[in-house]
């Protein structure tokens, strides 16, 4: 018998997954493109799936999932289909994941964005393709090479198309929002569909000040107490990166302090090592790539920052937070909720001189520092990964008790 942990703020415990009768659970198809540990939304659907299984047969309709997520479902429908270019993976599962619903007999079906075209009951927004792209103002980054520029356009085109023909009474039951601010966002785009909030949450076991962490790889990277920002993410246009290295590179020159800057995660390393060189600052830029010890980065630095363009919740915010780092963002979705009125960060305008002055009060000053961290860990206390699902699973009873009287089951419908 397959069994599972399950962990939260102060809280481990180990519960069979079977321990509901099966006969009496319902049935949840979740459909998704991949589900792991290793990134946003999929960390998600990970700690959605550790939680539900005990009282909901989750059916899982992905490309990829965790192995060791397995043995908490009672059916994997695999989905093949490549990892990029991504143009070509959502459309080949658009299709594919359609055909693998028409067949599954499930009383709700739960889907992580717009990804397929058969009516749904709950779909999640981690990403509004059409929000992003009015504030954006355009489909891909100027600056990127054109490669990328073509690749990201055709993908937020498909998107968008998804997004319409999905986000429609009669289509969609309900909006799962991880943060009130997206909330109102799909609710402007797509009205007519009821809208509920299920922020994301923190796994505060593993995300926390470590001392001995930041001694280990400062000391590994010839680091003594000089402060430290780091930058952490994929999709470096979009989250801020180049508008980062100009800050650096002002904060440095005008206080003449020793200011450090990581940049933790995938992208074009060669572009923005070039941009750090032309800047003045490439010996005191580091880009440790894509890494499985982020927790340990973050408990290294003393300052996060994120300038991102978009965002729904910002996930690695909070985890920056609950490592007790003052945030510099900006405000977007979800990061104006942790930082609030100032006190677990500051919000800086998407330029150079406002993030460089946010840089250097925070490297000139350990005592302001510590003060908003310490604010910052205690917000993301209020975040945990059982409340997130706890509010997932709500919705659930909520459409099922609808539904109770009369109802058929919602593969029958469907099918």
């Amino acid at each position: 018998m397959a069994t599972s942990v399950v962990a939260s703020a102060g809280e481990v415990r180990s519960r069979s997954c079977l321990d509901a009768p099966r006969e009496t659970r319902p049935r949840v198809a979740l459909v998704a493109h991949d589900i792991h540990d290793g990134g946003g939304m999929e960390r998600v659907c990970g700690e959605l799936i550790r939680r539900a299984h005990y009282e909901f047969d989750v059916t899982i309709v992905a490309a990829t999932l965790a192995s060791e997520l397995r043995g908490c479902v009672p059916a994997w429908h695999r989905v093949s289909v490549p990892r990029r270019p991504f143009p070509l993976k959502y459309s080949l599962f658009w299709i594919r994941a359609a055909n693998c619903l028409r067949g599954l007999e499930v009383d709700l079906i739960h889907a992580v964005g717009a990804i397929t075209p058969r009516p749904v009951d709950v779909a999640s927004i981690h990403f509004c393709s059409a929000g992003f792209v009015q504030i954006a103002g355009g489909l891909a980054p100027e600056r990127a090479p054109l490669p990328r520029r073509i690749n990201t356009s055709l993908a937020r085109t498909l998107a968008i198309a998804g997004e319409r023909w999905c986000y429609r009474p009669g289509r969609l039951a309900a909006f799962a929002a991880v943060s009130s601010g997206v909330g109102e966002e799909v609710s402007r785009l797509y009205p007519g569909i009821p809208v509920h909030i299920t922020p994301n949450g923190v796994d505060h076991d593993r995300f926390r000040p470590d001392p001995a962490a930041r001694r280990q790889l400062r000391a590994a990277s010839g680091l003594g107490e000089e402060p430290l920002a780091i930058f952490v993410g994929g999709d470096w246009d979009r989250k801020g990166l180049p508008v980062v290295l100009e800050a650096l590179a002002r904060a440095r020159s005008e206080t003449g302090c020793d200011l450090r800057l990581w940049v933790v995660g995938a992208g074009d390393r060669r572009r923005f090592q070039r941009l750090a060189r032309q800047l003045g600052v490439g010996e005191a830029v580091s880009f440790l790539g894509a890494r499985g010890d982020v927790e340990r980065c973050l408990a290294a630095a003393d300052i996060f920052v994120l300038p991102s363009l978009y965002e729904t919740f910002g996930l690695v915010a909070f985890e920056a937070a609950a490592c007790g780092l003052p945030v510099i963002a900006t405000p977007v979705h979800g990061l104006c909720e942790l930082i609030g009125d100032g006190g677990a960060g500051i919000l800086v305008e998407r330029e150079p001189a406002s993030i460089a002055d946010a840089l250097r009060r925070l490297a000139l000053d350990p005592a302001l520092r510590r003060a908003l961290g310490e604010t910052a860990r205690r917000r993301s206390e209020r975040y945990t990964w059982q409340a997130s699902a706890e509010a997932v699973m709500e919705l659930y009873r909520s459409l099922l008790s609808e539904r109770a009287q009369p109802a058929g089951r919602r593969g029958e419908v469907l099918a």
